[in-house]
C-alpha cells in the first residue's frame, strides 16, 4: 500500500511539475525576444521601396549587358537599411509572407532581425542576430543568435537555421551568373561585390 501511494505521489509531482514547465514556456514564448530592444526604428517610404526595385532591376541590366557583350565585369549592389525595411512592408501588404511585422538594422558587419510570426494563440515573436560571408562565391548566413520569444533554444537551433537560410539564399542565386566577391554591412547598408560571369 506504501509503495502505490509513492507511486501517485511521485507521478502526481511529475505532472505538477510538467505542468509549470508548460505554462513557464508559454509564457516565455508569448515574450519579446531581448534583440527587438537593441533595434532601432527605420522610417519606411514608397519611395524607397521604389529604389530597392530600382536598384535589382538596374543589376539585371547590367549583368544581361556583361554577359551579350562576353565579358567579365565587376559589379556592385548597395541596399539600405530604409529601402529594405520598405520593401519588406510592401512584400508584408501584399500578403506573400506567414509575418505581421518585420523589422531590419544592419550594424556594424551584422544585421539585426525582428520578425512576429502570424500563428494561431499567441503570436511567435523572433529574433535574430548574425553576419553575412562569402564562401568560394556563394553567400552564407552565421547566426550568431537567434530567439523565440525568451525560450532558452539549444545552439542546435542555429544550426537547423543557418542550413534552412543558406538553401533559400542559394536557390534565390541559382540563376544568377554572379560570383559573389565581398559582403559588407556598415553605415546602415548592405554592399554586395561580385563578378559577372561571362557565358562560356
Amino acid at each position: 500500500m506504501r509503495l502505490i501511494r509513492g507511486c501517485i505521489t511521485v507521478v502526481g509531482i511529475i505532472g505538477i511539475l510538467v505542468i509549470i514547465a508548460l505554462i513557464m514556456g508559454y509564457y516565455l514564448y508569448s515574450l519579446r525576444p531581448w534583440i527587438q530592444a537593441k533595434m532601432t526604428p527605420v522610417a519606411v517610404t514608397a519611395e524607397a521601396a521604389q529604389s530597392f526595385d530600382q536598384k535589382f532591376e538596374a543589376l539585371e541590366m547590367e549583368i544581361h549587358q556583361a554577359i551579350a557583350a562576353g565579358e567579365e565585369r565587376e559589379t556592385a549592389l548597395v541596399i539600405t537599411e530604409k529601402e529594405v525595411n520598405s520593401k519588406l512592408v510592401e512584400v508584408l501588404a501584399e500578403g506573400d509572407l506567414p509575418f505581421d511585422q518585420i523589422l531590419v538594422n544592419f550594424r556594424e558587419g551584422r544585421f539585426l532581425i525582428y520578425a512576429v510570426a502570424d500563428v494561431p494563440g499567441v503570436a511567435a515573436r523572433t529574433g535574430a542576430i548574425g553576419r553575412i560571408q562569402v564562401v568560394n562565391g556563394d553567400l552564407e548566413i552565421v547566426l550568431e543568435d537567434f530567439d523565440l520569444g525568451k525560450l532558452p533554444l539549444p545552439q542546435a537551433v542555429n544550426g537547423g537555421i543557418e542550413k534552412l537560410l543558406d538553401i533559400m539564399v542559394k536557390l534565390k542565386l541559382a540563376d544568377v551568373p554572379l560570383e559573389i566577391t565581398d559582403v559588407e554591412i556598415s553605415d546602415r547598408e548592405l554592399t554586395v561585390s561580385g563578378l559577372i560571369k561571362s557565358a562560356d
